[in-house]
């Protein structure tokens, strides 16, 4: 009987089912999955390319260009300079400016200078120089002669001067006399078979050229006043009294007066800051010296209807030097609407050259960004 169950349990659907749970319960549990959870807050984006600010633009046409660019310059420009100031430090100064006492409202203006109209060159001419001094050709001193161990030579004795001869003066010979007298028909009767022939002939009166009448001339009294000249298109610059560095002939230079600074430098020269020679800087140099020698031309036209102010334009400058998006910065209040209008034709008809190609990635939107302030003092 044991054996019929036991065959009858292994065979049938109940038995199977016991023997299966009985070896689940034997078999090892599998392990489980393991999990990661990731947060929002732990994923990290890319690292994004930022472009670092633009460096603040300032005017260093008055001062000689440096061969070593500074480090960590806090301004860029047309050409490097290293910071220098004549005054010393202020007590408790941080700003990075050489110390200066001068009344205008701009800070970032160094130097004070006449408007002097000309051409766009630099205030400041590099030195020249010093020529180098070329060695003489000296030569060099004829060796001693030793002193000779032989006997010594009698010296010789200076010869006498020879009498000079002098011509005798012999008589008159008339045969020589005639001798001399043919030579000299002969030669001039050969140089005479070399010339032309010239004719002379007295002009008929019908060959005569006519002559002009004379003009009658008016004397002008000596006590009449001399006319005063033409006016000129473009008036005549006044006399200039303020310069800064060396400036070319012939150079534009604008109006600027010195700001007041209490600036950190203590490195003593003439007023600089550390500023770094850029695309940047070259184009920005290029640009508000093309602005300002208009608007010094419309102001000296319409000196007259023009008064004291202040203005600030901000504006664009295209690929091809065309101004864009002109806005005003500054209130209304500060200048008359006459020195607006100058500025703004001023900025208008200004000689922008194109941007150059290696300054356009630099730029956001292909674009210069220019913010120009005129001031009538």
């Amino acid at each position: 009987m044991a054996l019929l169950f036991l065959a009858w349990l292994f065979n049938s659907e109940a038995g199977r089912r016991l023997f299966g749970v009985a070896e689940e319960m034997v078999k090892p549990p599998e392990p489980e999955p393991e999990v990661v959870m990731i947060f929002p807050e732990q994923v990290l984006p890319p690292p994004l390319q930022v472009k670092p600010p633009p460096k603040a633009y300032i005017r260093t046409t008055q001062n000689e260009a440096s061969t070593v660019k500074p480090a960590n310059s806090m301004f860029e420009s047309d050409r490097n300079t290293i910071a220098a100031s004549k005054l010393p430090t202020k007590a408790d100064a941080t700003l990075m400016m050489p110390t200066t006492e001068g009344t205008a409202p701009n800070k970032m203006e160094l130097a004070s200078r006449d408007h002097r109209d000309g051409e766009l060159k630099n205030d400041a001419v590099a030195p020249s120089p010093p020529p180098t001094a070329t060695p003489l050709n000296m030569r060099p001193p004829a060796p001693l002669t030793p002193p000779s161990i032989l006997k010594p030579q009698p010296e010789a004795q200076p010869s006498a001067p020879q009498p000079k001869q002098v011509a005798k003066a012999e008589p008159n010979d008339d045969s020589m006399l005639k001798k001399m007298m043919e030579e000299l028909d002969k030669e001039s009767a050969r140089l005479e078979t070399d010339r032309l022939p010239i004719e002379v002939r007295k002009p008929d009166a019908k060959d005569a050229p006519e002559t002009a009448a004379v003009k009658p001339q008016v004397r002008v009294p000596e006590d009449v006043p001399p006319m005063p000249p033409a006016p000129k298109a473009v008036p005549v610059t006044d006399e200039v009294q303020a310069t800064a560095g060396k400036p070319e002939e012939n150079a534009f230079s604008p109006f600027t007066r010195m700001g007041k600074n209490d600036g950190a430098i203590s490195r003593e020269g003439e007023n600089a800051v550390d500023a770094s020679a850029t695309p940047r800087g070259i184009y920005m140099k290029q640009v508000t010296g093309a602005v300002e020698q208009k608007w010094h031309r419309y102001v000296r036209l319409a000196r007259d209807s023009v008064t004291f102010g202040r203005v600030r334009f901000r504006f664009y400058v295209d690929k091809r030097g065309e101004p864009q998006d002109l806005r005003i910065l500054s209130d209304a209040r500060d200048a008359d609407p006459r020195m607006r209008e100058i500025t703004l034709r001023a900025i208008l008809d200004a000689d922008i050259p194109p941007i150059p190609a290696e300054l356009i990635p630099e730029l956001e939107d292909g674009r210069m960004k220019i913010e120009y302030e005129a001031i009538v003092y």
